[in-house]
Parts: structure tokens; sequence; C-alpha cells
């Protein structure tokens, strides 16, 4: 009779109870406020040198320590990044770190490291959190702890955004302290001033009052070059662009704007311009007594400068101009596509380009005239003119009219399973009622903040309460509106269905680029040729892989529906 006998793996110690040699390095990112004595860089290299100690078979490569910086990014970590090139070149083989945190706070960066690291033999043992990457049950845990740590990285984003955006209310200026004809000093009281740099104050009036006069930006700059006037603050010296910053710079003319970037990712910290994505402040006279510019001459360039930018009409005109205009999206940084078209011998070659690809290239950091690092330009791809119109030409005689029966009857299937509209006004109200209530609370007790009777701490801790509170409120205020509106979407089934029964009739001659342009309600370009096309007549985008092959004439693209 045969018998069966499970035989167990051999248990082997992990590399951090054996004894064998092996390459250990130490990671710590400390914080730059002398108070926090836990993660002090001299504390943690006692407490590391103490375990080196305890394990005599360990060859110390070193303790790597980035001072000051965020978690929730790997960007200008150098020592992180130094122990990781190290690693990968077979120079370590654990690396130990207090907790997971300190590591890094973006899961996926984390879960993306260890998994590299654990693939090359290198293990890292998180001591606080009882985790070593070189156990096979280490996985669910760290994840749990890094999205625990990600989740408070947000919640401190957004508690310290609220925080700056009041203190932006009360005119607390952010960003470099100093800038092109002044300097901004703080007195003992801790109020801010806008103090004058003299000759260069002269020079910003000399520009304004060239330019009321009638000079354009280039020949100021050339005028400025030509007098041999230099600054440290533009290290190119005067261009086009520095003399258009500062004859559009408020601060000038005694105001203050602030928010002209914001961070869209709080977990990458990469910041770009602020084209009302964010909020922002304008407060009109907030320190007139140091206004370079009159207000009067102020105004005048102004004008001047908006009745040089292209008027609506012109921008109609242009944005007219094909079926795409104004519907082509970039799926890199969400910005509009623009029309690029260039003379050739045969046929005009005519696509379409991310604007901020075309204005600033691929996307890199600059540094402002406030001193923040932000991103500019993007990496989306350009797509040829004949790829949308075969895309849209396709979906219509390809997908949409072969299955045209099928698409109606899931249409209608999918509005019998739509919940039943019903009468939530009461709820509305209230929620909207609620809601402006909290708002009021909020407005009063910034009221009580400004005038010093609640502390910034519990200032702080109390506007992320309310700022939860009203974000639930509104989620909730969505949802019921969203139940409410159930009816109107009989009516949007019917027009989607009349619209696809009315093409079944269609000549070739009609399939042109003014169907196109009635059916088309937008379309995404996304890195590795992924076309997101959002039709007139479906609920949902249909997503399309393509190709292309060929040149001139023989140029065609080919596409492959991509099921999502």
């Amino acid at each position: 009779m045969a018998t069966t006998e499970v035989r167990q793996p051999k248990q082997r110690l992990l590399k951090t109870q054996d004894n064998e040699r092996h390459n250990v390095c130490a990671y710590c990112r400390v914080s730059t406020d002398d108070t926090d004595q836990k993660n002090s860089l001299a504390s943690q290299e006692r407490f590391f040198a103490s375990l080196f100690k305890k394990h005599p078979n360990w060859s110390n490569v070193g303790i790597f320590a980035d001072e000051g910086l965020s978690g929730t990014s790997l960007e200008k970590r150098n020592a992180f990044n130094e122990m990781l090139s190290i690693a990968r070149y077979g120079g370590i083989d654990i690396i130990i770190t207090k907790e997971v945190s300190r590591f890094s706070r973006n899961v996926q960066d984390l879960l993306n490291i260890v998994e590299e690291l654990r693939n090359r033999g290198i293990y890292v043992w998180f001591l606080s959190d009882d985790i070593n990457t070189e156990s096979n049950d280490y996985r669910e845990k760290l994840s749990q702890i890094a999205t625990n740590a990600e989740q408070e990285s947000l919640r401190t984003s957004r508690r310290v955004k609220w925080g700056q955006l009041q203190q932006m209310e009360r005119g607390v200026v952010f960003g470099r302290k100093e800038m092109y004809g002044y300097n901004i000093v703080t007195d003992e009281f801790g109020d801010q001033h806008f103090e004058i740099i003299p000759e260069e104050a002269e020079i910003i009036k000399q520009i304004y009052q060239w330019f009321a006069s009638g000079d354009g930006t280039f020949r100021i700059a050339k005028r400025l070059q030509d007098k041999g006037i230099k600054t440290k603050r533009y290290k190119n010296g005067f261009s086009t662009t520095v003399i258009l910053r500062i004859l559009r710079n408020e601060k000038y003319v005694g105001d203050l704007a602030q928010g002209k970037t914001y961070t869209p990712n709080a977990l990458d910290h990469k910041k770009k311009y602020n084209r009302g994505e964010s909020a922002m402040v304008y407060i009109k006279d907030h320190h007139p007594e140091s206004a370079i510019i009159d207000r009067e001459l102020w105004d005048k360039v102004q004008l001047i400068l908006q009745e040089k930018a292209p008027s609506e009409e012109v921008k109609a005109k242009h944005s007219n101009r094909y079926w795409t205009s104004g519907k082509v999206f970039c799926g890199c940084c969400g910005g509009r596509y623009v029309s690029y078209t260039k003379k050739q011998v045969n046929t005009p070659y005519k696509s379409w380009v991310c604007f901020e690809n075309h204005q600033r290239g691929q996307e890199k950091q600059i540094t402002t005239d406030t001193g923040e690092t932000i991103t500019v330009g993007c990496n989306g791809l350009r797509v040829n003119d004949r790829v949308l119109q075969s895309a849209i030409h396709d979906i219509i005689t390809e997908i949409i009219l072969p299955r045209k029966q099928e698409i109606i009857d899931g249409l209608r299937e999918e509005f019998k399973n739509l919940a039943k509209p019903k009468d939530n006004s009461k709820e509305i109200a209230a929620v909207e009622k609620a809601l402006a209530q909290l708002k009021k609370e909020v407005a009063d007790f910034t009221k009580r903040h400004v005038k010093g009777k609640i502390p910034e701490e519990a200032y702080l801790a109390t506007a992320q309460e309310y700022s939860d509170e009203i974000s639930e409120l509104k989620a909730k205020l969505a949802q019921l509106q969203k139940e409410s509106n159930t009816a109107s979407e009989e009516m949007r089934f019917t027009e989607y269905i009349a619209q696809i029964e009315s093409m079944v009739n269609l000549t070739k001659d009609q399939i042109n680029e003014g169907l196109y342009e009635r059916v088309t309600k937008k379309i995404v370009v996304h890195p590795d040729k992924v076309l997101e096309i959002h039709l007139s007549f479906m609920p949902r985008p249909i997503f399309l892989h393509y190709q292309t092959s060929g040149r001139g004439e023989a140029y065609k693209a080919t596409f492959t529906i991509i099921e999502r």
C-alpha cells in the first residue's frame, strides 16, 4: 500500500539572523526640526552604530541620510538614490531603516523599490514595524502600513494647503523673500514689509514708461542690454519674457496675487502654473506704501497688454478651423492639443500636439521668480490628423453600424437597471442648509484666528476637521442630486438610440468631417498610442490602440479595441 509523506521545507535563517558576512547599510530621513530628537541624525547614528556592534558579521557600508525632505517623493533624495545605486551594483545586501514612513510614504514607489531589490537578493528590514522583506509574508503587512503612511501624508497636505490659503487671505507672502525691485523683510513683531531696492525700482519704472509710450518688449529688452544693465536676479539678462513678467507683476503696484502655482499631486510634489485649477488670492493695495508703479500707469500697461493679446473672436475663428478643434486633450497633463501644419511638396502634414509640449518641450523642472521649483513641459505624443479621422470613421463603419442592434439592446438594458427616480428634495435642502451653516462657522472661526484668539496649532487641527466635514457633505449632496436626476437618463438614452438609428441610412459621402464634428465630444491622446474617444451617442468612451504605416498617400492607421 502506498504511503504519502509531506516533507516540509528546511527552515532557513534570514540574512539578518545568520552569521555569514553581509554588506549592510542604514537609511534615515531626518527632520530639520532640532526639537525632534527622535529623528535627529546624531540620535539615529548612535542607534545604528549600536545595532552594528551586535552583528559583528555585518560590514558597515554606511548610514545614508536625507535631511528635511518629504518621504512622498524620490526626487531630490540624493542619499536615498545613491544608496539604491550602490545596491543595484551589488554593494549592499541588507538595508535597515527604523520604519516604513522613513523609507517612503508613497505606496507605489515603496512596493516597486522593495520588489526590485528583493529580485536582486537585497532585503530591507523595517525595525519598528517588524517587517523583513526577505520573509514571504511581508507584502500584506508592508502594503497596509505604507497605505496608512500615504493617507497621513495626504491628510497633512490638505491641512497645510488649507492653512496656507487662510494665511494668504491674511496677506502673508509665500515664496522667495527677494525679487527684482524688492526685498521682503520681517520686523520684530513678525510682520512682513516690502523693502524697495532703489536702483532696481528705477529700471522697473523706466520699463513701464517705455511700454506705455509704445515700445515693445523686444525693444525694451534690447535697450537695457545695450546700456549694459545687469542684474543678479535674472542670470541671462533682460529678455522679452523677463520684461513681460515685470509688466505683469502686480506687486509693483502694491497688490498681491498668491497661488500662482499649485501642486496637483501631493505624492510627487511637482508644482505647475495655476490656470484656474486651484484657488488664488488677490489682495488689492496689500502694500500701497511700497508701490513702485502708480495705479494709473499700471492700469494703462495692463490695458495695452490685453489689447495685444488675441481677441476672443480671433481665438474662436482659429479654434473652429478644424473638426477636432477644442476637442483633443492630452492624457499626460490634461491640457489641450493644438493644430500643427507643415508644408510639404506633395501633401501638407497636419497633426495635433499638446500645447504644453509645443510651448515648453518635454517635461522638466524650472525655478520661478519666487524661487519655487515647478514642472513645465509635457511628454504628450504628437498625433497625425489622419489618425483621428480614421479612428472616428472606423468606429462608425466598423463598430457602430455592424453592431447597431447589439449596442442599442445594451443601452436599453442599462437603462432598465437604473434606479427609479425618487423625490429627495427635502434631503437635498437639508444638506444644502447644513453646508451653508458649516461655511458660516468656518468664516467665523477664521476671523477669531486672525484676531489671535485661537492658537495656530489648534486652528490647523480644527480647520482640517471642518475641511473633512465639508467634503463629506459635498459628496453626499452630489449623490443625492445624482439620484434625483435619474428621470433625465431616459431622455438621454433615447437620444443615444435616435442618433445610432440615424446613421443606418448614411451614404459614403455623408461620413465626412461634418459628421465627425457632430458626433465627437472629446478625444484624449494617451501614451503608448492609445486614443480615448467620447462620442455623443455613447455613454462611455471607446479606447483604441493605433499603429501607423506608410508615407504620403500610402499613409494609413490601423486600430485595435482595448476592452475596459
